[in-house]
């Protein structure tokens, strides 16, 4: 019996067309995927231009500034014993310090390298997700790269994202965000590759990834169930079937499983403790439950927004709920349940949206479910869940469309970036100093305290004491239980001689605040303007028991000690502030004075170079510098000295008088 030979039939090579065919879609690719990557690139750096003088801000000085734990960045522990949680955040805030001290330039610079990556990232993460199950074969797919690019440029240039990128310490939102869209895209790209290595190697990368964004800000703690999203969405087959028998699917569910009890002991239930009433919460006790019905309100305004941005604000003018059956808490309740719904009912129609949805709801849980803060509302809290709502925008209007008419939908989408580049750019403006950022919050949230009380601080710091009055009177009738509205205005009305007044104020302040360290030594040095040493020093003792770390409360005990010529107690005061802190120059300039008087020359001399080289524009540290030079009969160094208070103050009579004496002493040492 004959075998039959079953023939295989063997293609014929096709030299020039075969192996050129391939190549050209490949080359368009590769072109349009370098113009994304400079157009993002290009976009965020021309937007964001603007912003690298945009000086320090609130939370900057306690976080950077004045933060001695991040100021030497070969002391690792130091940075993590401040925050754990936030190790990474701080230790890139220690390599700008260690490079840049106090100069913004080099933080803005790493702020904005860290958006721009983000969009990047939005731009990979949209493409790979249109390769995966459930998106291959739609329609849109045929346009996936155009969406991408669209995507990422929505979110670059939105003026909301202002707040995570030009205030300096808000890096923490954008940090995390950083490392939580790269594990997901490296966890996307790790499952749809076929490659083992490669797979191996994202997969990897995506762990490392994770525990760096887990130890950057607390919002990565939802990371493992954004994966699950993105499981369930995009990488199972379209009719949503999860095979449990599949070793990475029950791996990543035991993981996950694992995480949860991890947080679940790192963190304690005191996180949901009620926080006690200050003025951050119109002196209201925030508890899970209020804060929850009150950030019901706020996910609309940050869903308003998104899709409007104007009239942004960094203090917004929102009040605690006190119930759920308030009339805004529950419109906004039964709006946000018809938007999960929404998203539940397009699953199987439009699943881009439908993530979107979810996204946008699981990002904000950290900060805007049952776990009470006490800033109702921040814009930097957008940040991470505008991706999912720029899938969402983007792919609600290609829907509209029907992916018919590219051109209208790119024109619509050209006109909203151009428009939110331009908002963007303005935004920087109003983060260029305190003074500028707290004049926009006044304009727009005219009955908030806080910003009252913020500005006034400014006009008392550029000795503008009637503008500081009247900014500080106006939180005082805003919110009369506001202790630090009276304490500023008590400084204004003591810097103006009007001493009354001023105890007037810091009594109030603390009848307020029984604690207030601030009110306890100003009214000190009242007390010792009207020479009343007794009840300075009482004062004093007090602040100083409120707070010990107070330096200023040290130094301010230390002038009383001196007068009363205890100089002792008054350089003992004096050392306890410096190593409160080391940069404080008012500190070294109070000091020396004392050393003089205990014959401790040389050592007053140490001191003033170091107040000098702190503080280079202050004039009675050369002035007294200058003094114990013609002490020592270094007529030369005495003359630079008091040429150099004349420069900062030419009027001042002391030192021409000085000055003078020591040319003439130095013109009589060189006659023959």
């Amino acid at each position: 019996m004959k075998k039959n030979k079953i023939k295989t039939a063997v293609p014929e090579k096709k030299i020039g067309k075969q192996n050129t065919e391939p190549k050209a879609p490949s080359l368009k690719k590769y072109y349009f995927n370098i113009f994304a990557i400079s157009l993002i690139i290009l976009l965020g750096a021309v937007i964001y231009s603007n912003s690298f003088d945009c000086s320090f801000h609130v939370d900057d000085i306690p976080s950077i500034t004045n933060n001695n734990q991040i100021q030497k960045l070969s002391d690792i522990n130091a940075i993590w014993n401040y925050n754990h949680s936030r190790f990474v955040s701080y230790l890139s805030f220690a390599v700008n310090y260690h490079f840049g001290k106090e100069n913004v330039w080099g933080y803005h610079l790493v702020n904005i390298i860290i958006h721009i990556l983000n969009a990047l990232l939005v731009f990979w993460i949209t493409t790979l997700i249109f390769t995966t199950n459930a998106l291959k074969e739609t329609a849109t797919n045929h346009h996936k790269r155009i969406f991408a690019l669209v995507a990422a440029l929505l979110f670059v240039s939105h003026p909301l994202a202002t707040q995570s990128v030009t205030y300096i310490v808000q890096r923490l939102a954008s940090l995390v965000t950083l490392f939580y869209l790269l594990t997901i895209t490296l966890y996307v790209q790790g499952r749809v590759t076929r490659n083992n290595v490669t797979r191996f190697a994202c997969f990897a990368g995506a762990l490392l990834t994770a525990i760096l964004a887990m130890f950057t800000k607390e919002n990565a703690f939802t990371l493992p169930f954004a994966i699950v999203l993105v499981e369930l969405f995009f990488l199972q087959s379209p009719k949503f079937t999860i095979n449990l028998s599949r070793s990475h699917i029950a791996i990543f569910l035991l993981t996950c499983v694992g995480f949860i009890f991890f947080v679940a002991n790192k963190f304690s239930l005191n996180v949901l403790k009620p926080l006690p009433p200050d003025v951050y919460n119109d002196f209201t006790e925030i508890s899970s439950t209020n804060y929850l019905f009150t950030q019901f309100y706020v996910l609309l305004k940050y869903i308003q927004l998104l899709f409007l941005p104007i009239n942004q604000n960094f203090d917004y003018d929102i009040r605690l709920s006190s119930g759920f059956f308030e009339i805004k808490t529950i419109i906004s309740f039964v709006a946000l349940v018809a938007i999960l719904v929404w998203g539940i009912w397009l699953f199987n129609k439009n699943r881009i949206i439908s993530f979107g949805i979810f996204w946008f709801f699981l990002t904000n849980v950290i900060e805007s479910s049952i776990i009470p803060i006490s800033d109702l509302i921040f814009e930097h809290r957008t940040y991470m869940p505008s991706v999912g709502f720029f899938l969402a925008f983007v792919a609600g209007v290609f829907a509209l469309l029907k992916n018919k008419n590219m051109n209208i939908a790119l024109a619509i989408f050209g006109v909203i970036i151009l428009f939110n580049s331009a908002l963007t750019y303005q935004r920087n403006i109003v983060w260029k100093s305190d003074f500028s950022l707290w004049s926009d919050i006044i304009k727009k949230s005219p009955n908030k305290a806080r910003a009252h009380v913020n500005r006034g601080k400014i006009y008392n710091e550029l000795r503008q004491y009637e503008n500081a009055i009247a900014d500080l009177t106006k939180a005082a009738e805003v919110d009369p239980r506001y202790a630090l509205a009276y304490t500023n205005r008590g400084f204004a009305y003591k810097s103006l001689g009007n001493w009354q007044k001023g105890l007037e104020d810091y009594t109030k302040s603390i009848e307020i605040e029984a604690k207030n360290s601030l009110a306890y030594s100003n009214r000190g040095n009242i007390y010792v303007n009207l020479k009343q040493w007794d009840k300075a020093l009482a004062d004093y003792n007090q602040s100083i028991k409120i707070d010990p770390a107070f330096p200023l409360a040290y130094l301010n005990r230390a002038f009383v000690y001196n007068s009363l010529e205890q100089w002792e107690k008054a350089l003992e005061d004096c050392n306890v502030a410096i190593k409160l802190n080391p940069k404080h120059g008012g500190a070294y300039a109070s000091r020396g004075p004392i050393y003089v008087k205990v014959g401790k020359i040389d050592s007053a001399i140490a001191d003033y170079n170091k107040a000098i080289e702190l503080n280079p524009t202050t004039p009675h540290s050369y002035f007294n510098r200058g003094s114990v030079y013609l002490d020592r009969k270094e007529w030369e160094k005495a003359y630079r000295d008091f040429s150099m208070v004349l420069q900062l103050e030419p009027n001042n009579t002391g030192a021409i008088t000085a000055r003078d004496y020591a040319y003439n002493q130095l013109n009589a040492k060189k006659s023959p």
